[in-house]
């Protein structure tokens, strides 16, 4: 029996330190004012149709607190070649329900009262995709990637993107955590590259409000319009600690040894 637990415990500790767990898909997201499900993939925002924020997040919650990786692809279409506005991902208090303003905030951040932004999803951090030139909310061109923080549109840091992101096919992003640092790199080749195109030093759940959050998409668009497809969505977080594993294990294995004897007593 002693043998059994310490082969037990090796197994268990060894599948604990391989591997990542992956969860959520396009086919997990719950959708929301404009969002709707075409053939394989989501459509948050519809050519032609002004003034629409759709959105889809999952509801399941994953642990920001100290790392994880997310791959996603989407297309823009229709409209003209600066068509808008574009496609947010966001990582969300679990709490929050607040969807952003149409426009230029992306579903993301908060109308222009007066020429200052209200909050549009608070306690969260979003990358924007942005299509549209809004110099009202800081935006350095039209046609840009940027980090977003607590319901606001106004990027702490952005980074131009040639070709346009409309009309050119399908791209493809990936955002990385490591608990220090968020990475976000994005291109058309669909191979992530070894150095992250945009990134920031920052501790995420100070900005979220807790070590676990939502995370999902958010689109929009104003008297400009585009079709914004979601084409797939994968998040990876690492699996729970090795030592979590190895109490599951003794646990189990206790109880195992425990039965029997009572068996064999009863016997």
């Amino acid at each position: 029996m002693k043998k059994t637990l310490i082969a037990s415990i090796a197994l268990l500790s060894s599948l604990a330190l391989h591997g990542n767990a992956i969860a959520t898909s396009i086919a997990d997201l719950n959708l929301s004012g404009s969002a709707t499900k075409t053939d394989n993939a989501l459509q948050l925002t519809t050519v032609g149709v002004q003034n629409a924020v759709g959105s889809a997040f999952s509801s399941s919650v994953v642990d920001i607190s100290k790392k994880f990786s997310t791959s996603f692809s989407f297309q823009f279409s229709g409209g003209d070649t600066n068509a808008a506005d574009g496609l947010v991902f966001v990582i969300k208090n679990a709490g929050s329900t607040a969807l952003g303003a149409y426009g230029g905030a992306i579903g993301y951040g908060g109308y222009l009262i007066h020429g200052v932004e209200g909050v549009g999803i608070p306690k969260s951090v979003g990358i924007e995709f942005d299509s549209w030139y809004n110099p009202e909310r800081g935006d350095p061109n039209t046609n840009h990637i940027g980090i977003d923080i607590n319901g606001n549109s106004n990027s702490i840091k952005t980074l131009n993107i040639s070709p346009t992101f409309n009309g050119t096919g399908t791209w493809y992003s990936w955002v990385d955590y490591d608990g220090k640092v968020l990475s976000v790199s994005v291109n058309q080749s669909g191979v992530k590259p070894g150095t992250a195109m945009l990134s920031e030093n920052m501790d995420i759940k100070s900005f979220v409000g807790s070590s676990s959050a939502l995370m999902g998409f958010t689109a929009a668009t104003g008297g400009v319009t585009q079709t914004t497809r979601l084409l797939s969505f994968s998040e990876s977080a690492p699996n729970p600690e090795p030592s979590t594993y190895v109490l599951m294990s003794v646990g189990a294995i206790i109880i195992g040894i425990a039965a029997r004897k009572k068996k064999l007593i009863a016997g």
